[in-house]
């Protein structure tokens, strides 16, 4: 291991010690050891899964390690909750930002530590402290304007300077350029550098995307399984090894029992051609019939904004789609059905599922308009024709109970018979077994595989998950900084290692 040996006779900022962290047998954090200074800015990477965020939640108070020790400024601290650990001064700000856009920045600014007085909230008072933040911090925002107003990059300059301004010591950034670009991107670094260096904040930086962590980072702190690998200066941590460190050694084989199958020849039947949009820098790919083509890539390498680019549910500046011998432009969700092409989301519960309704109208709603005549629904033929689908999907539960009364994996079996029930020709599918059990995960693994194999579907699955990407796929393609950075590899020409690599290619 390359570490960093500490010979600053000054006590560490925050400092962690033999950090370990399990959920239920699954050890997470396996004795995890960090300092981090005054002034300084650590860049952490490390794999999907790695132990990056549950580290990070560890610092936060959001999640309690089952052992090891915290300090902050030379005293040790056990944090409950996050509001502990910003009265202590350590800040998190995580990639979902959570300004709320319908208050005001002023609003935004003292939500939860409002300024009361005898006669009620002391508005002027409150409205001149949020004006000396954002000058403070040279943020130029209307105190007086709803936060939704400005766009996501400024939301996230001004997200960071709250959590600076309640004292912080401690800034913990939770992929923070992920939905920026360009000069945004160059801002909020030269931002960073400017806190840490003027303020004299330490800064731990969680972040994929090496060019900007070697561009603003003090030392370089890789993680892989759990452990700690890497920790050393940027101008000495090789990028090669960093690389290697992350992705692990070539000889891992984490593939489970895969039936083999003998594929035909490969002739491509769908596919994207240059799809740009704020996220997508022109992405390019084919798949064919009667395969499952796997999309692999880290958080924010656009994998799934692709996927939401194809089905119309985010806009393009420009690129197309092909079904067979059918070019088009990808305009709304309604019009990807019709053309054939059926999209799983990736957030159930706020995009799939209708809650309060059964399994059988959940998987209905798509197609309602094929059992009606003359404005009337021809319920028989429905149910019959949906409960067949749920049958083939071996629900577990009663069909006809609130969905919200399933478990995850039978949710999740409903949204795919609600896909399914549309007749697809096209099936993408955004972690398709997202929260589900081990054993409904390989029941879903199989049906992917019979619908591309028996069915001879076109089927496109984006997982983060890289055993899962190699147990179902026939052909994997790799995502990095909003582009494809492979062809369509065969999968028994991968491993984990070579699918850490490529994603970590750019």
């Amino acid at each position: 291991m390359n570490t960093l040996k500490d010979t600053d006779p000054k006590p560490a900022l925050l400092s962690a010690s033999d950090i370990r962290k399990s959920y239920g047998p699954n050890p997470v954090l396996k004795g995890v050891s960090f300092n981090l200074h005054a002034g300084e800015i650590v860049g952490f990477v490390g794999h999907n899964g790695a132990g990056k965020s549950t580290l990070l939640k560890v610092f936060a108070g959001a999640h309690k390690a089952d052992s090891g020790t915290l300090k902050l400024a030379g005293r040790s601290v056990s944090f409950s909750s996050p509001q502990d650990a910003i009265a202590a001064g350590v800040s998190t700000v995580y990639q979902e930002l959570s300004l709320l856009p319908n208050l005001t920045v002023t609003q935004n600014v003292w939500l939860g530590r409002e300024l009361a007085g005898p006669t009620g909230l002391r508005t002027a008072q409150m409205r001149a402290g949020a004006q000396e933040i954002v000058e403070r911090f040279g943020l130029d925002v209307d105190v007086d304007k709803l936060v939704g107003a400005y766009p996501v990059a400024t939301r996230q300059l001004l997200e960071i300077a709250i959590a600076v301004s309640k004292d912080t010591k401690c800034l913990l950034l939770d992929e923070p350029t992920t939905a920026l670009e360009g000069e945004q991107i160059t801002h909020l670094l030269s931002y960073l550098r400017n806190l840490a260096d003027t303020e004299g904040i330490g800064i731990l930086l969680v972040n994929h995307k090496l060019d900007e962590l070697y561009q603003v980072c003090d030392r370089i702190v890789a993680l892989m399984d759990g452990r700690l690998v890497i920790d050393a200066p940027t101008a000495t941590a090789n990028r090669r090894d960093v690389v290697a460190a992350i992705a692990g050694q070539d000889a891992v084989d984490v593939t489970g029992e895969k039936k083999q199958v003998v594929l035909g020849e490969r002739v491509p039947w769908f596919g994207v051609e240059d799809l740009v949009n704020d996220t997508l820098g022109g992405v390019s790919f084919d798949a064919a019939r009667g395969r499952v083509l796997g999309v692999y890539g880290l958080g924010g390498s656009g994998r799934s904004e692709t996927l939401r680019a194809i089905v119309g549910a985010d806009r393009v500046r420009r690129g197309r789609v092909r079904v067979g011998d059918e070019k088009f432009a990808p305009t709304t969700p309604r019009a990807a059905i019709r053309r054939g092409i059926a999209f799983l989301t990736e957030e159930r519960k706020t995009d799939g599922i209708v809650p309060q309704q059964n399994s059988v109208t959940n998987t209905a709603l798509p197609v309602l308009e094929r059992f009606t005549s003359w404005g009337v629904l021809r319920s028989g033929g429905l149910d019959k024709y949906v409960n067949r689908l749920l049958e083939f999907l071996e629900l577990r539960g009663d069909p006809q109970a609130p969905i919200s009364s399933l478990s995850g994996g039978n949710q999740q079996k409903v949204l795919l018979a609600k896909v399914l029930a549309q007749e697809p020709k096209v099936l993408l599918l955004d972690e398709p077994t997202k929260g589900v059990d081990i054993g409904v995960k390989t029941e879903i693994h199989q049906i992917l595989r019979d619908l591309a194999h028996t069915e001879d579907m076109v089927v496109v699955m984006v997982s983060s998950e890289e055993e899962e990407i190699l147990d179902v796929s026939d052909e994997v393609i790799v995502f990095a900084g909003g582009r494809v950075v492979s062809d369509p590899l065969p999968v028994d020409e991968l491993s984990v290692s070579k699918l850490r690599h490529l994603a970590w290619s750019e």
